[in-house]
């Protein structure tokens, strides 16, 4: 019976210690398993926060990228602007270009065309002042045709003055004895201050041409005198 007993006690110790060391293998099969499983979530977790920062780097590119195609547009819409702009001052120049040609061309044919001519007769030249190189031109006449010196001296440059008050004392006779009338047929302005008269000087006789002159006339002082005389 005593035998009976040990064996038995025997036996369960047998299978205690059987159990326990088949425990001790589950457990440290079930720790390796909770290692790898450890490792794995730290390794997902890793994975995570990488992804976190490459898509706040992402996030970051984008909006970078966003801000540069921003730029590039605002740029493309002023480089526009100024390409209109290029083009309407070139419009704007080229239609300035053909005015100011359009006026210099008038301004070159108004300045030799024939105007409206003033026909005076000898017999009515007058003492008309020098307020105008049409009245200018007559005072000289006059002056010339009546021999006075001082009006002659007044109307005309020195030079001028000079020269017919010359003239008139190496000739008895009148200056005009064969012309009927005057004519200022032409004026033009060939710089400021500057006149030119073409004038036309009819004979009594209508069968010679009539004589042909151009005058030119400067201003001094506020009034016009005659400088030269010349065919």
């Amino acid at each position: 019976m005593k035998t009976l007993i040990v064996s038995s006690i025997a036996i369960v110790g047998l299978l205690l210690a059987g159990l326990q060391h088949q425990q001790l293998r589950e457990l440290h099969a079930e720790n390796v398993t909770l290692q790898q499983s450890s490792a794995e979530a730290s390794r997902l977790k890793a994975d995570l926060d990488k992804s976190a920062i490459d898509q706040s780097q992402d996030e970051a590119e984008i909006g970078r990228l966003r801000e540069e195609n921003h730029d590039l547009l605002k740029l493309r819409n002023e480089v526009n602007q100024l390409r209109e702009a290029r083009a309407q001052f070139e419009k704007v120049s080229a239609e300035n270009q053909r005015l100011q040609s359009i006026a210099k061309n008038a301004a070159k044919t108004d300045s030799k065309q024939s105007m409206q001519p003033i026909v005076v007769r000898m017999v009515d030249l007058v003492n008309r002042g020098e307020s105008t190189p049409e009245d200018a031109i007559q005072t000289f006449l006059w002056a010339l045709r009546e021999r006075n010196s001082d009006v002659l001296s007044h109307c005309a440059t020195p030079k001028m003055s000079s020269q017919f008050q010359r003239y008139l004392k190496e000739r008895n006779s009148q200056p005009f004895d064969n012309f009927v009338s005057i004519e200022i047929v032409a004026r033009r302005e060939p710089k400021p201050n500057m006149v030119q008269l073409g004038v036309q000087l009819d004979f009594i006789d209508n069968s010679q041409s009539p004589e042909k002159q151009s005058v030119d006339l400067t201003l001094q002082d506020g009034e016009w005198r005659v400088d030269s005389a010349g065919n």
